[in-house]
């Protein structure tokens, strides 16, 4: 026996892949929770029907069905007969309603949530089960409805006649149901991502097999890219940055100045004199480069000589 194709990457094949990614979703359980709820509903609406054959009494079996229906409270002492038109209001009008809105299609559909979703073939599916069971039975599901040939509803129906067509037609809404919910489950499985094996080219090697999984998780798949020759461009040298060239010493920049405090100077100084001290803040705040002054003892010699001068011009 042949060994099943691989994924390249995984090695696992397409068997091992969808048991292993195929899971169920949220919307899968629950549509098949309402497809068991109808199988169970179903076979409890068989249980009653055989009930309501035996307990219906004989003596009404002459009376037309409609008749009865239409004045339940004058009959409320047949046994079952409750049950049976409940079933009726709940079986029998929704598929007279859901049989005008198929056949109809368009605006009429979308009013009916269980109808709205429904594709074209699912729709064309439905109405030739209803047709089915109308050529069966010769009578229309909808009472409305005039086809030549063909009875409308329960019309001409004694009591028993028309109990078997009320229970011919709760199989026929139940398998409808289910026709409905498996459409839907089709329509859910339709939105999961598919598990596949395919020849895929990457980047020049040779086609191998990859699974829909491990494709997606490659990244890059494309095809080679052409690079064009580029000439070999002859290596640069660097260059030395150029230096300014120098100016002449008289043209240099002067340096910024920077303000010293002479009276830190002076505080620094506990020796000196309170006649130095004056001098030296008379002379004011000097800078790192300013231009060389005279010495202390020659301001003081100045000041004295200002002073005989002074002196003199005052003897005069």
């Amino acid at each position: 026996m042949p060994e099943a194709t691989r994924c390249w990457v995984c090695h696992r094949s397409l068997e091992e892949i969808t048991a292993a990614v195929d899971t169920e979703t949220q919307e899968e359980r629950e549509l098949k929770k309402q497809m068991s709820q109808v199988s169970w509903t179903k076979s409890k609406f068989v249980e009653s029907a055989d009930l309501w054959r035996r307990t219906l009494p004989r003596d009404f079996k002459d009376m037309d069905f409609q008749f009865i229906a239409s004045n339940a409270s004058q009959f409320a002492s047949i046994k079952g007969l409750g049950e049976v038109l409940d079933a009726k209001r709940l079986m029998v009008d929704w598929l007279s309603d859901s049989s005008s809105r198929l056949r109809k299609g368009g605006d009429a559909m979308q009013a009916a949530p269980e109808l709205a979703p429904l594709e074209k073939q699912d729709v064309d599916s439905l109405v030739r089960m209803l047709d089915q069971f109308e050529a069966k039975s010769r009578r229309t599901v909808q009472p409305d409805m005039r086809r030549e040939g063909y009875a409308s509803g329960f019309d001409g129906l004694k009591l028993f006649e028309g109990l078997e067509y009320l229970i011919a037609q709760g199989l026929l809404y139940y398998d409808v149901r289910t026709q409905l919910l498996t459409y839907a489950l089709v329509r859910a499985n339709a939105k999961k991502p598919k598990t596949t094996l395919r020849m895929v080219q990457a980047n020049g090697y040779p086609p191998v097999q990859l699974c829909s999984v491990c494709e997606t998780l490659v990244v890059g798949l494309r095809a080679p890219e052409r690079r064009m020759e580029q000439p070999v461009a002859a290596p640069e040298v660097a260059e030395k940055p150029s230096m300014p060239a120098e100016r002449p010493v008289e043209e240099a920049a002067e340096p910024a100045k920077v303000a010293v405090p002479v009276v830190a100077a002076v505080a620094g100084a506990e020796d000196l004199s309170p006649a130095v001290a004056e001098i030296v803040n008379k002379l004011g705040p000097a800078t790192k480069e300013a231009p060389k002054t005279r010495g202390l003892h020659e301001h003081r010699a100045t000041e004295e000589w200002d002073e005989v001068l002074q002196k003199q011009a005052s003897e005069k």
